[in-house]
Protein backbone atom coordinates (compact mmCIF):
# COMPACT_ATOMS: atom_id res chain seq x y z
CA UNK A 1 0.00 0.00 0.00
CA UNK A 2 1.84 2.91 -0.97
CA UNK A 3 0.97 6.32 1.14
CA UNK A 4 0.76 9.85 -0.22
CA UNK A 5 3.04 12.47 0.78
CA UNK A 6 2.01 14.86 3.33
CA UNK A 7 3.18 18.41 1.35
CA UNK A 8 2.90 21.35 4.33
CA UNK A 9 3.06 24.86 2.78
CA UNK A 10 4.59 28.45 4.02
CA UNK A 11 2.00 29.90 5.96
CA UNK A 12 2.91 33.26 5.55
CA UNK A 13 2.59 33.15 1.74
CA UNK A 14 -0.24 30.44 1.35
CA UNK A 15 -3.72 31.29 2.92
CA UNK A 16 -4.76 27.41 2.43
CA UNK A 17 -2.17 26.50 4.68
CA UNK A 18 -4.16 25.32 7.52
CA UNK A 19 -5.64 22.83 5.18
CA UNK A 20 -2.53 21.64 4.36
CA UNK A 21 -2.45 19.12 7.90
CA UNK A 22 -5.66 17.76 6.53
CA UNK A 23 -4.78 14.16 5.50
CA UNK A 24 -7.32 13.58 2.62
CA UNK A 25 -7.37 17.50 1.73
CA UNK A 26 -6.23 18.18 -1.82
CA UNK A 27 -6.20 22.13 -2.50
CA UNK A 28 -5.77 21.45 -6.23
CA UNK A 29 -8.89 19.22 -6.66
CA UNK A 30 -10.92 22.16 -4.65
CA UNK A 31 -9.03 24.89 -6.74
CA UNK A 32 -10.22 22.97 -9.94
CA UNK A 33 -13.69 22.93 -8.77
CA UNK A 34 -16.91 24.26 -10.08
CA UNK A 35 -20.01 24.49 -7.72
CA UNK A 36 -24.04 25.85 -8.69
CA UNK A 37 -24.78 27.59 -5.55
CA UNK A 38 -28.79 27.94 -6.42
CA UNK A 39 -30.37 30.57 -3.62
CA UNK A 40 -28.51 33.60 -2.09
CA UNK A 41 -30.19 33.90 0.71
CA UNK A 42 -29.35 33.40 4.33
CA UNK A 43 -28.36 29.64 3.57
CA UNK A 44 -26.85 30.72 0.11
CA UNK A 45 -24.51 33.52 2.17
CA UNK A 46 -23.46 30.85 4.70
CA UNK A 47 -22.75 28.26 1.77
CA UNK A 48 -20.66 30.83 -0.39
CA UNK A 49 -18.84 32.49 2.30
CA UNK A 50 -17.68 28.55 3.09
CA UNK A 51 -16.88 27.98 -0.23
CA UNK A 52 -14.88 31.08 -0.61
CA UNK A 53 -12.91 30.70 2.12
CA UNK A 54 -11.78 26.84 0.91
CA UNK A 55 -10.53 28.35 -2.17
CA UNK A 56 -12.82 26.92 -4.29
CA UNK A 57 -12.34 27.13 -8.13
CA UNK A 58 -15.34 28.64 -9.51
CA UNK A 59 -18.84 29.02 -8.09
CA UNK A 60 -22.10 29.83 -10.28
CA UNK A 61 -24.58 32.32 -7.93
CA UNK A 62 -27.78 31.40 -9.55
CA UNK A 63 -31.24 33.76 -7.67
CA UNK A 64 -34.27 35.78 -9.34
CA UNK A 65 -34.64 37.96 -6.29
CA UNK A 66 -33.73 41.06 -4.56
CA UNK A 67 -32.32 42.64 -1.14
CA UNK A 68 -34.69 43.64 1.65
CA UNK A 69 -34.63 44.86 5.26
CA UNK A 70 -35.44 40.99 6.69
CA UNK A 71 -32.92 39.61 5.06
CA UNK A 72 -29.94 41.42 7.04
CA UNK A 73 -30.91 39.63 10.03
CA UNK A 74 -29.88 36.19 8.07
CA UNK A 75 -27.34 36.93 5.75
CA UNK A 76 -23.78 37.81 6.63
CA UNK A 77 -22.85 39.32 3.07
CA UNK A 78 -25.27 41.50 3.05
CA UNK A 79 -25.47 45.16 4.42
CA UNK A 80 -27.75 47.74 4.51
CA UNK A 81 -26.86 49.93 1.80
CA UNK A 82 -27.47 46.49 -0.49
CA UNK A 83 -31.22 47.32 0.00
CA UNK A 84 -33.07 46.65 -3.51
CA UNK A 85 -30.14 45.19 -5.23
CA UNK A 86 -30.07 41.85 -7.02
CA UNK A 87 -28.46 39.43 -4.39
CA UNK A 88 -26.65 37.21 -7.01
CA UNK A 89 -24.58 40.66 -7.68
CA UNK A 90 -23.58 41.47 -3.84
CA UNK A 91 -22.81 38.08 -3.05
CA UNK A 92 -20.58 37.83 -6.16
CA UNK A 93 -18.71 41.01 -4.86
CA UNK A 94 -18.73 40.05 -0.87
CA UNK A 95 -16.91 36.44 -2.06
CA UNK A 96 -14.39 37.48 -3.84
CA UNK A 97 -13.86 40.59 -1.26
CA UNK A 98 -13.12 37.29 1.08
CA UNK A 99 -11.11 35.51 -1.31
CA UNK A 100 -9.75 36.92 -4.83
CA UNK A 101 -8.87 33.76 -6.19
CA UNK A 102 -12.21 32.34 -6.20
CA UNK A 103 -13.60 32.67 -9.73
CA UNK A 104 -17.34 33.99 -9.86
CA UNK A 105 -20.26 34.23 -12.33
CA UNK A 106 -23.71 34.93 -11.64
CA UNK A 107 -26.95 34.21 -12.59
CA UNK A 108 -30.14 35.85 -12.02
CA UNK A 109 -33.57 34.70 -13.55
CA UNK A 110 -35.36 31.29 -12.19
CA UNK A 111 -34.23 28.41 -12.74
CA UNK A 112 -37.06 26.44 -13.39
CA UNK A 113 -37.80 27.67 -16.47
CA UNK A 114 -34.81 29.81 -17.39
CA UNK A 115 -31.40 28.07 -16.66
CA UNK A 116 -30.14 25.57 -19.29
CA UNK A 117 -29.89 22.32 -18.55
CA UNK A 118 -26.08 21.89 -19.98
CA UNK A 119 -25.68 24.09 -17.34
CA UNK A 120 -26.37 21.78 -14.44
CA UNK A 121 -24.10 19.03 -16.91
CA UNK A 122 -20.86 21.33 -16.76
CA UNK A 123 -20.55 21.49 -12.82
CA UNK A 124 -18.91 18.85 -10.08
CA UNK A 125 -21.40 19.61 -7.36
CA UNK A 126 -24.50 21.63 -7.49
CA UNK A 127 -25.86 23.08 -3.48
CA UNK A 128 -29.97 24.03 -3.29
CA UNK A 129 -29.99 26.22 -0.52
CA UNK A 130 -33.91 27.25 -1.45
CA UNK A 131 -37.23 27.89 0.00
CA UNK A 132 -39.66 26.23 -2.35
CA UNK A 133 -40.47 22.84 -3.25
CA UNK A 134 -41.06 23.52 -6.73
CA UNK A 135 -37.72 25.14 -7.22
CA UNK A 136 -36.12 21.84 -5.17
CA UNK A 137 -38.01 19.69 -7.76
CA UNK A 138 -36.70 21.12 -10.73
CA UNK A 139 -33.05 21.18 -9.52
CA UNK A 140 -34.06 16.98 -8.86
CA UNK A 141 -35.18 15.91 -11.92
CA UNK A 142 -32.48 18.51 -13.34
CA UNK A 143 -29.89 16.29 -11.47
CA UNK A 144 -31.23 13.20 -12.44
CA UNK A 145 -31.51 14.24 -16.31
CA UNK A 146 -27.63 15.04 -16.10
CA UNK A 147 -26.59 12.48 -13.64
CA UNK A 148 -25.35 15.52 -11.36
CA UNK A 149 -25.14 15.17 -7.37
CA UNK A 150 -27.10 18.22 -5.54
CA UNK A 151 -26.52 18.62 -1.71
CA UNK A 152 -30.27 20.33 -0.70
CA UNK A 153 -30.48 22.64 2.93
CA UNK A 154 -33.65 24.03 4.34
CA UNK A 155 -34.16 25.77 7.91
CA UNK A 156 -37.16 26.76 9.96
CA UNK A 157 -36.52 28.71 13.39
CA UNK A 158 -34.00 25.84 15.41
CA UNK A 159 -34.62 22.84 13.06
CA UNK A 160 -32.43 22.05 10.32
CA UNK A 161 -32.01 19.05 7.75
CA UNK A 162 -29.39 18.42 5.22
CA UNK A 163 -29.45 15.71 2.15
CA UNK A 164 -27.60 14.41 -0.77
CA UNK A 165 -29.52 13.62 -3.69
CA UNK A 166 -27.33 11.27 -6.33
CA UNK A 167 -28.80 10.00 -9.59
CA UNK A 168 -29.23 6.14 -9.10
CA UNK A 169 -27.96 6.04 -5.85
CA UNK A 170 -30.68 5.54 -2.67
CA UNK A 171 -34.23 7.91 -3.22
CA UNK A 172 -34.28 11.21 -4.98
CA UNK A 173 -35.59 14.55 -4.21
CA UNK A 174 -38.99 13.91 -5.49
CA UNK A 175 -39.68 10.39 -3.77
CA UNK A 176 -39.56 12.67 -0.12
CA UNK A 177 -42.62 14.33 -1.10
CA UNK A 178 -46.16 13.66 -0.09
CA UNK A 179 -49.18 14.07 -1.76
CA UNK A 180 -49.69 17.57 0.34
CA UNK A 181 -46.35 18.60 -1.05
CA UNK A 182 -47.89 18.31 -4.95
CA UNK A 183 -50.70 20.29 -3.94
CA UNK A 184 -48.52 23.03 -2.54
CA UNK A 185 -46.41 22.95 -6.07
CA UNK A 186 -49.48 22.96 -8.01
CA UNK A 187 -51.25 26.66 -6.30
CA UNK A 188 -48.34 28.30 -8.19
CA UNK A 189 -50.38 27.69 -11.54
CA UNK A 190 -53.83 27.62 -12.78
CA UNK A 191 -55.66 25.34 -14.35
CA UNK A 192 -54.35 25.20 -17.85
CA UNK A 193 -50.54 25.23 -16.47
CA UNK A 194 -50.62 29.30 -16.65
CA UNK A 195 -48.49 30.53 -13.54
CA UNK A 196 -50.65 32.65 -11.11
CA UNK A 197 -49.02 36.09 -9.94
CA UNK A 198 -48.75 37.24 -6.38
CA UNK A 199 -49.54 33.59 -4.88
CA UNK A 200 -49.05 33.85 -1.28
CA UNK A 201 -45.48 32.35 -0.51
CA UNK A 202 -45.01 32.06 3.48
CA UNK A 203 -42.44 33.34 4.76
CA UNK A 204 -40.00 30.42 6.82
CA UNK A 205 -39.51 31.97 10.24
CA UNK A 206 -35.60 31.24 10.73
CA UNK A 207 -32.52 32.10 12.65
CA UNK A 208 -28.73 33.13 11.36
CA UNK A 209 -27.66 30.45 14.09
CA UNK A 210 -29.69 27.59 12.16
CA UNK A 211 -28.34 28.85 8.98
CA UNK A 212 -25.03 28.64 9.78
CA UNK A 213 -25.00 25.21 10.76
CA UNK A 214 -27.05 23.67 7.90
CA UNK A 215 -24.78 25.41 5.73
CA UNK A 216 -21.95 24.16 7.13
CA UNK A 217 -23.23 20.88 6.92
CA UNK A 218 -23.70 21.20 3.38
CA UNK A 219 -20.65 22.79 2.17
CA UNK A 220 -19.28 19.50 4.17
CA UNK A 221 -20.78 17.05 2.02
CA UNK A 222 -19.88 19.25 -1.26
CA UNK A 223 -16.48 19.04 -0.33
CA UNK A 224 -16.93 15.37 0.02
CA UNK A 225 -18.72 15.01 -3.26
CA UNK A 226 -15.35 16.68 -4.63
CA UNK A 227 -12.82 14.81 -3.13
CA UNK A 228 -14.42 11.59 -4.01
CA UNK A 229 -15.41 10.65 -0.43
CA UNK A 230 -17.97 8.65 0.63
CA UNK A 231 -21.81 10.46 1.41
CA UNK A 232 -25.28 8.97 2.05
CA UNK A 233 -27.13 9.70 -0.78
CA UNK A 234 -30.77 10.01 0.27
CA UNK A 235 -30.05 10.14 3.83
CA UNK A 236 -31.91 13.06 5.32
CA UNK A 237 -29.22 14.38 8.58
CA UNK A 238 -32.27 15.95 10.95
CA UNK A 239 -30.60 18.54 13.14
CA UNK A 240 -32.97 19.51 16.22
CA UNK A 241 -31.67 23.06 17.35
CA UNK A 242 -34.23 22.72 20.49
CA UNK A 243 -33.05 19.62 21.73
CA UNK A 244 -29.50 19.18 19.94
CA UNK A 245 -30.41 16.31 18.74
CA UNK A 246 -28.96 14.92 15.17
CA UNK A 247 -30.23 11.94 13.85
CA UNK A 248 -30.56 10.59 10.08
CA UNK A 249 -33.67 8.54 8.08
CA UNK A 250 -33.50 6.94 5.42
CA UNK A 251 -36.04 7.66 2.60
CA UNK A 252 -37.74 4.97 0.55
CA UNK A 253 -36.79 4.82 -3.40
CA UNK A 254 -40.17 5.43 -5.00
CA UNK A 255 -39.49 3.94 -8.32
CA UNK A 256 -41.75 5.84 -10.38
CA UNK A 257 -40.78 9.13 -9.51
CA UNK A 258 -36.99 8.63 -10.68
CA UNK A 259 -35.91 9.88 -13.86
CA UNK A 260 -33.84 7.95 -16.34
CA UNK A 261 -30.41 10.05 -17.52
CA UNK A 262 -30.63 11.31 -20.86
CA UNK A 263 -28.65 9.39 -23.22
CA UNK A 264 -26.85 9.79 -25.25
CA UNK A 265 -26.33 13.20 -25.45
CA UNK A 266 -24.70 14.53 -28.29
CA UNK A 267 -22.35 17.97 -27.40
CA UNK A 268 -23.32 21.03 -30.65
CA UNK A 269 -20.44 22.52 -30.14
CA UNK A 270 -20.60 25.01 -33.30
CA UNK A 271 -24.26 25.75 -32.24
CA UNK A 272 -25.75 28.54 -29.92
CA UNK A 273 -29.13 29.27 -29.05
CA UNK A 274 -29.28 32.52 -30.34
CA UNK A 275 -27.87 32.07 -33.85
CA UNK A 276 -29.14 28.31 -34.70
CA UNK A 277 -32.46 28.09 -36.23
CA UNK A 278 -35.14 25.49 -35.46
CA UNK A 279 -34.70 24.54 -39.27
CA UNK A 280 -30.66 24.30 -38.44
CA UNK A 281 -31.35 21.83 -35.39
CA UNK A 282 -33.49 19.59 -37.28
CA UNK A 283 -31.18 19.40 -39.86
CA UNK A 284 -28.46 18.37 -37.42
CA UNK A 285 -30.91 15.34 -35.83
CA UNK A 286 -31.69 14.30 -39.07
CA UNK A 287 -28.37 13.85 -40.03
CA UNK A 288 -28.19 11.75 -37.18
CA UNK A 289 -30.74 9.95 -36.56
CA UNK A 290 -32.96 9.57 -40.08
CA UNK A 291 -35.36 11.84 -42.29
CA UNK A 292 -38.29 11.68 -39.94
CA UNK A 293 -36.78 12.75 -36.97
CA UNK A 294 -38.72 15.61 -35.00
CA UNK A 295 -37.59 17.82 -32.31
CA UNK A 296 -39.42 17.66 -28.98
CA UNK A 297 -39.50 20.34 -26.04
CA UNK A 298 -40.03 20.36 -22.53
CA UNK A 299 -43.11 21.71 -21.66
CA UNK A 300 -45.56 23.33 -24.18
CA UNK A 301 -44.96 25.97 -26.31
CA UNK A 302 -47.42 29.09 -26.50
CA UNK A 303 -47.47 29.80 -30.62
CA UNK A 304 -49.81 32.29 -30.18
CA UNK A 305 -53.33 33.09 -29.01
CA UNK A 306 -56.32 34.42 -30.60
CA UNK A 307 -59.28 36.58 -29.27
CA UNK A 308 -62.14 34.58 -29.77
CA UNK A 309 -64.39 37.81 -30.13
CA UNK A 310 -62.11 39.44 -33.13
CA UNK A 311 -59.83 37.00 -34.31
CA UNK A 312 -56.65 38.92 -33.26
CA UNK A 313 -54.08 36.94 -33.12
CA UNK A 314 -51.06 37.52 -30.79
CA UNK A 315 -47.96 35.57 -31.07
CA UNK A 316 -45.75 34.68 -28.21
CA UNK A 317 -43.07 31.32 -28.71
CA UNK A 318 -42.79 31.48 -25.36
CA UNK A 319 -43.30 27.92 -22.47
CA UNK A 320 -46.84 28.22 -21.36
CA UNK A 321 -45.75 28.08 -17.51
CA UNK A 322 -43.74 31.28 -18.15
CA UNK A 323 -47.10 33.19 -19.04
CA UNK A 324 -49.48 34.37 -16.76
CA UNK A 325 -53.14 34.29 -16.58
CA UNK A 326 -53.25 37.95 -17.03
CA UNK A 327 -51.45 37.01 -20.61
CA UNK A 328 -54.32 34.19 -21.31
CA UNK A 329 -57.05 37.23 -21.27
CA UNK A 330 -57.74 39.26 -24.19
CA UNK A 331 -56.52 42.69 -23.49
CA UNK A 332 -59.45 44.11 -25.51
CA UNK A 333 -62.61 41.95 -24.62
CA UNK A 334 -60.79 40.72 -21.45
CA UNK A 335 -62.28 37.07 -22.10
CA UNK A 336 -59.75 33.63 -22.42
CA UNK A 337 -58.28 33.66 -25.49
CA UNK A 338 -57.77 30.42 -27.82
CA UNK A 339 -53.84 28.91 -27.23
CA UNK A 340 -52.15 27.67 -30.55
CA UNK A 341 -49.54 25.10 -28.30
CA UNK A 342 -46.60 22.92 -29.65
CA UNK A 343 -44.33 20.71 -27.96
CA UNK A 344 -42.52 19.40 -31.80
CA UNK A 345 -41.27 20.41 -34.87
CA UNK A 346 -41.68 18.30 -37.32
CA UNK A 347 -40.36 20.54 -40.63
CA UNK A 348 -44.12 21.86 -41.76
CA UNK A 349 -43.93 24.67 -39.48
CA UNK A 350 -43.78 27.98 -40.91
CA UNK A 351 -41.76 29.67 -38.14
CA UNK A 352 -38.40 27.20 -38.64
CA UNK A 353 -36.23 30.21 -39.20
CA UNK A 354 -36.27 31.50 -35.52
CA UNK A 355 -33.98 30.99 -33.08
CA UNK A 356 -34.17 28.33 -30.67
CA UNK A 357 -33.47 31.64 -28.18
CA UNK A 358 -36.36 33.27 -29.98
CA UNK A 359 -38.40 29.56 -29.07
CA UNK A 360 -37.51 30.57 -25.94
CA UNK A 361 -34.53 28.16 -25.22
CA UNK A 362 -31.78 29.48 -22.92
CA UNK A 363 -28.18 29.22 -23.55
CA UNK A 364 -26.96 25.60 -23.35
CA UNK A 365 -30.07 24.29 -23.39
CA UNK A 366 -30.29 20.14 -24.21
CA UNK A 367 -33.61 19.68 -26.49
CA UNK A 368 -34.58 15.74 -27.26
CA UNK A 369 -34.77 14.74 -31.24
CA UNK A 370 -36.74 11.73 -31.93
CA UNK A 371 -37.06 9.16 -34.84
CA UNK A 372 -39.47 6.51 -34.21
CA UNK A 373 -38.21 5.10 -30.87
CA UNK A 374 -34.75 6.07 -31.44
CA UNK A 375 -33.82 9.37 -29.93
CA UNK A 376 -31.04 11.76 -29.29
CA UNK A 377 -30.35 15.17 -26.76
CA UNK A 378 -28.47 17.36 -28.53
CA UNK A 379 -26.60 20.20 -26.65
CA UNK A 380 -26.59 23.72 -27.58
CA UNK A 381 -22.78 23.52 -26.47
CA UNK A 382 -21.46 26.31 -28.12
CA UNK A 383 -22.95 28.92 -25.81
CA UNK A 384 -20.97 26.97 -23.13
CA UNK A 385 -17.72 29.53 -23.22
CA UNK A 386 -20.03 32.82 -23.86
CA UNK A 387 -22.08 31.31 -20.86
CA UNK A 388 -19.44 30.53 -18.15
CA UNK A 389 -18.19 34.00 -17.54
CA UNK A 390 -16.28 34.14 -14.90
CA UNK A 391 -14.54 36.95 -12.98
Amino acid sequence: MTEELLVITDPDTDRYHTFSYISWWKQDIVRNATALVIGAGALGNEVLKNLALMGIGRIIIADFDTIEDSNLSRSVLFREKDRGRRKVDVAAEAVKALNPDVEVMTWHGDINFELGLGVFRHVDVIIGCLDNREARLSIDRFSQSVNRPWVDGAIQELMGIVRVFWPGRGANYESTLTDHDFQMIGLRYSCPLLARENVLQGKVPTTPTSGSIVAAFQTQEALKIIHGMEVEPGVGMMINGLTNDIYKTEYPVVADRLHAPLEPIVPLANNCSDTTTLADLLTIARGMIGPEAALEFSGEIVISMTDPESGDEQFYFKRMARLTEREYLSPTSGLRRDMHLTHRVTGEEDFLNRTLAEFDQPPLAIIRARNGKERIYLELTGDKDRFFQFV
